[in-house]
């Protein structure tokens, strides 16, 4: 049976909650990021189809701040997607290694492709689950942005913390979200819960909710993708998000890449995780031997 541990990582904004396989003897770490509003449970059942074939390798699983179980960051910090970036920095800092390999979930995913290409001696590959690099949007759509990213964060300063009934009503609420099974959701929902007077309300953050105040131009993600030095692996489900489909011009700018699409939605990874544990352990193969 596989045995995971729970544990925290002590940085700059708080405590950063993770879930770990860690055997005794390490030939290999592997950090697993978790996408918006997700948690590190999102990739328990992956890491379990792992590990039965690499049980050598350490696995990390992460809660960003402001998630699952681990510290909000202060009340004047709307969790900037590069601040992301730096907290990746803190944690692979942290873990004390020289290289490692990500495995990424949309926004994990997203912040991952930016750390490889800004920090690329640390990494030795990228695992991308329904991500294809940094979001981009079209430069003459900066104020608008700007406007909808302000307009977001007074919404949240004015809208009161919302509870729910019991944690089956939060698994039911989420399932119909996600359009995924209750039990393939639970252990995500169950970690983003916390009980108090009779309700149960969520962990998140909900400043993470908020719209972004800028995006890169498509430019700037093709320069960051062109930075990439270490293999890359994108994984997207055939009923996952469309407008990955129509980024096959992005392919070209990594240097070392390979794409692959299986069944399943945006969370495939939950819908289909030995699929995803094969690719991953492709991709570790490939950038051990």
């Amino acid at each position: 049976m596989i045995s995971f541990q729970e544990s925290t990582f002590s940085l700059h904004h708080g405590l950063l909650a993770v879930m770990e396989i860690k055997p005794k003897e390490i030939d290999q770490t592997l950090v697993f990021l978790h996408g918006w509003q997700d948690n590190a449970a999102t990739f328990k059942t992956t890491m379990e189809a792992y590990a039965k074939h690499n049980p050598q390798h350490h696995l990390i699983a992460v809660d960003w701040f402001g998630h699952g179980l681990s510290d909000h960051k202060g009340n004047d910090n709307f969790y900037h997607f590069f601040d992301y970036v730096d907290d990746l920095h803190q944690i692979i800092l942290h873990i004390k290694l020289e290289k490692v390999v990500l495995i990424g979930h949309s926004l994990g995913a997203l912040i991952a492709s930016v750390y490889c290409a800004v920090f690329p001696e640390k990494v030795s590959g990228l695992m991308m689950i329904e991500a294809l690099g940094p979001l981009s949007e079209e430069e003459n759509e900066i104020s608008d942005r700007l406007r909808q990213g302000i307009l977001s964060r007074q919404r949240y300063r004015n809208k009161p913390q919302r509870t729910l009934k019991d944690r089956q009503s939060a698994i039911e609420l989420r399932s119909k979200v996600n359009q995924l099974p209750e039990h393939l959701i639970e252990p995500m929902v169950v970690r983003s819960l916390a009980s108090r007077d009779g309700y149960v309300k969520w962990t998140t953050d909900a400043k993470v909710k908020c719209d972004s105040l800028y995006r890169m131009s498509e430019a700037h993600a093709l320069s960051l993708l062109s930075k990439i030095e270490c293999p890359v692996m994108t994984v997207i489900g055939n009923d996952g998000y469309g407008h990955l489909k129509q980024k096959s011009h992005r392919y070209r700018y990594i240097s070392d890449f390979e794409c692959y699409q299986i069944e399943g939605g945006h969370h495939c990874h939950l819908e289909y995780p030995d699929q995803i544990s094969t690719h991953i352990g492709a991709l570790v193969n490939k950038v051990t031997t």
